[in-house]
């Protein structure tokens, strides 16, 4: 091979490897937009206060877990943790969440987790002005093209 054919194959192999190196990070932050996109619908669900909102984020299987600040135990299982948010839900007569730090992201395969702080502020049904930063951390399960929660908590950020 002449030296012409040689620099045009190591052009070529160069050029080769930077199409696969930027198609590669782009799947890596597309699918970290999609994980941001998860938690800004499951904050989004929440400040709605509808619990069909909320479910729709959730995977319905026996292993979800949740924690909330509020909880005096774990809820596990999709059936308690639909009667933790039901609780939740009926608590609050306003409620926005507000990212304030993060989310972090890593994704490893179909599963990624996410912490951040999150405000939650709002008002209880009592009449309680409430407003607090918690601690959140989150984890999701592809499932088709959708990232659905299976483990959520969030505690308060200590003072």
């Amino acid at each position: 091979m002449n030296r012409y054919g040689s620099i045009t194959l190591i052009a070529k192999a160069l050029l080769l490897s930077a199409i696969v190196l930027f198609a590669g990070n782009s799947k890596s932050y597309a699918q970290e937009s999609d994980i941001k996109a998860a938690v800004g619908s499951f904050h989004a669900a929440l400040s709605s206060l509808d619990l069909k909102k909320v479910e729709a984020v959730w995977a319905h299987e026996g292993y979800v877990t949740l924690i909330n600040p509020r909880d005096k135990k774990i809820s596990i299982g999709w059936e308690a943790v639909k009667a933790n948010w039901e609780a939740t839900v009926n608590f609050w007569s306003e409620l926005k969440l507000t990212q304030v730090d993060g989310p972090h992201i890593h994704i490893s395969g179909n599963v990624a987790w996410a912490t951040g702080i999150a405000n939650a502020a709002g008002k209880s049904k009592a009449g309680a002005a409430v407003s607090a930063d918690t601690y959140e951390t989150d984890v999701f399960e592809k499932r088709g093209n959708q990232w659905l929660l299976v483990f959520h908590t969030a505690s308060r950020v200590p003072q």
